[in-house]
């Protein structure tokens, strides 16, 4: 006869082990669900308080200030701007606000800041014209040689004039028609000077030619042959030139001046005499 295995007995937790474990469980959860509350409350807050500002008439746009226009009316800028009076201050994107006005042909640079209770400042640069670019239509060309918008009629023309880019050289060859122009700008700097006697106000226009540079045409129907290179000096030597043809009689024939040379200048005589 085999005997009867003695039976295994569980040992069992003390009493109170098993109630701290509980209470510390139970204070666990009690942690949680009081921040998940507070939390849900914070974000209620913040919708409240949120819902109540954009709702506040104090926040309300009344006044849009404009500055550093100079062509453009305020009118036009605020309506490139895209606000709308009674617009919520809080609801404007300035960041979106000022890409809309730089997008304007006629701006250059845009600022846009609040100002409360309900006004909104707006700082614009203009582009400001300095010369005109005849290509085929009527061009403005501010100092930096960038081209704008075409002439609308009404438009001031009344700026030096650039011709020769033909239409399609406008994109086809556009970094070289804004060398070129920038070329233009930097002899009109130079007669700004006066270190010739050749005011801007007796040119004509400047003739653009992609490969060989710049001629000045005259009021008076003179050309002067420049290039690309030396403009200054070249001019300089016009001055001398004049002086020296001048005291020889020889100046009023003088039809094309060529100085696209390093030392000296070709002169071709016309028939008929030139003025100035």
């Amino acid at each position: 006869m085999f005997g009867k295995k003695p039976s295994r007995t569980r040992k069992s937790r003390p009493a109170g082990v098993e109630s701290v474990q509980a209470r510390e469980t139970n204070r666990v959860m009690l942690k949680s669900l009081l921040m998940g509350g507070l939390a849900v409350n914070a974000v209620l807050a913040l919708i409240l308080v949120y819902t109540v500002f954009v709702h506040m008439p104090y926040f309300n746009l009344q006044q849009i200030d404009v500055t550093g226009n100079y062509y453009l009316a305020p009118t036009d800028v605020v309506k490139t701007s895209g606000l709308r009076a009674g617009t919520n201050l809080l609801l404007v994107d300035l960041g979106a606000t000022a890409a809309r006005l730089r997008s304007h042909s006629r701006v250059r640079a845009a600022s846009v800041y609040r100002r409360f209770p309900g006004r909104i400042i707006i700082e614009i640069e203009e582009r400001n014209p300095r010369a005109v670019l005849a290509a085929g239509k009527l061009y403005y060309v501010d100092r930096q040689a960038e081209i704008f918008p075409r002439l609308t009629p009404g438009d001031s023309v009344r700026y030096p004039l650039f011709t020769g880019i033909k239409p399609h050289e406008l994109k086809s060859r556009e970094a070289e028609v804004r060398q070129m122009l920038a070329l233009g700008l930097g002899l009109l700097e130079v007669m700004d000077r006066n270190v010739s006697g050749l005011a801007e106000s007796r040119v004509s226009e400047i003739r653009l030619d992609l490969n060989n540079g710049l001629t000045l045409i005259t009021r008076s129907g003179r050309e002067v042959i420049m290039g690309k290179s030396s403009l200054e000096l070249k001019m300089e030597r016009l001055a001398r030139l004049k002086k020296f043809l001048s005291k020889r009689g020889r100046w009023h024939n003088a039809r094309t001046i060529d100085l696209n040379f390093e030392d000296r200048a070709l002169v071709r005589p016309g028939r008929t005499r030139i003025q100035g």
